[in-house]
């Protein structure tokens, strides 16, 4: 059903957060809530080659558009180039009313304006609102290691603090959110799940305002984190896949991805730091595909240990 606002240009809200903090489960609730409401688009902008959120997104059985950017386009200028061409004929195609971008746990915000400002982008769309999600459990770590987590921070219209099931209190990291951005509203949710979040009074009301201007906002360059991408379509014995994860997390900031353990059964593998996310699934039926983010990440030593695990 078509029930899009008088709009000249197609609304585009960028979700950011860093690696793990929840981003692509938040794009799951709000496609199980909005997507029989609107046509919606998923734009999915990481780091690495690999396909393991779109897959996340499919498995809600919500109807949606997505394009998947998986270079990094999002962290400097230099990279731009393919985004645009990508996505520039995908919303022709797509013809949505809504843009989710979903960037790059490690995206600068600030190359947003650049993006919207290129070609025919900017007659056809504009940033409505920058969302940004912390991660409860591992924000006042992040924040104080990674300085592109600060950046979205401060460029956010709207920051939801994810995972307050895993912390005794947020106060803290409130204070630590307002140093950085005092006039952007917090939410608290679990699970990427809020209902402080009204997309269709937004779109009604006209509190997605155009013209989000963020073009003389620098942008930083592509921050110093190596990564390893691994697909396979063999099984890997399950102990001894659980007993790998458990032992690189520590030394790795983010893992995610599925590792086909029997003809019917998936690891789902999430990882941030030392939290660690291993869960059988038994509705996936892709190939094994992990990818490992860090900044002393060695790619063929991951890479061989990994495929040594037995069957």
């Amino acid at each position: 059903m078509d029930q899009r606002p008088a709009l000249k240009k197609i609304p585009l809200i960028l979700v950011t957060g860093f690696l793990g903090s929840g981003k692509t489960s938040l794009l799951c609730n709000l496609l199980k809530r909005y997507s029989g409401k609107w046509r919606i688009a998923i734009v999915q902008n990481e780091f690495a080659a690999g396909h393991v959120d779109g897959t996340t997104l499919k498995q809600t059985q919500s109807p949606f558009e997505l394009l998947e950017i998986n270079n990094g386009s999002l962290f400097c200028a230099c990279q731009l180039g393919d985004f645009v061409a990508r996505l520039d004929p995908f919303l022709d195609q797509a013809n949505p009313d809504l843009i989710i971008l979903e960037a790059t746990g490690l995206a600068d915000p600030a190359s947003m304006g650049q993006i919207l400002h290129s070609g025919n982008l900017a007659q056809k769309l504009y940033l409505a609102a920058i969302w940004c999600i912390a991660d409860a459990a591992n924000f006042l770590k992040i924040i104080n290691v990674v300085n592109r987590t600060k950046q979205q921070i401060r460029l956010a219209d709207l920051i939801l603090i994810n995972k307050i099931d895993l912390v005794q209190e947020t106060k803290s990291i409130r204070q630590k959110i307002a140093d950085l951005n005092p006039s952007a509203p917090v939410l608290e949710t679990r699970y990427g799940i809020t209902d402080g979040i009204d997309l269709e009074q937004m779109l009604s009301d006209g509190a997605l305002l155009p013209d989000r201007q963020l073009s003389s906002v620098s942008s930083e360059g592509r921050p110093p984190f190596n990564t390893c991408v691994i697909k396979t379509n063999r099984l890997f014995d399950e102990t001894a896949t659980r007993q790998f994860i458990s032992s690189q997390a520590p030394k790795l900031i983010r893992m995610k991805g599925y590792v086909r353990v029997s003809p019917e059964s998936t690891l789902l593998v999430q990882t941030v730091f030392n939290e660690i996310n291993l869960l059988i699934i038994n509705d996936y039926d892709g190939p094994t595909e992990l990818i490992a983010l860090g900044t002393e990440l060695n790619r063929q030593d991951f890479s061989r240990q990994f495929l040594a695990l037995p069957s």
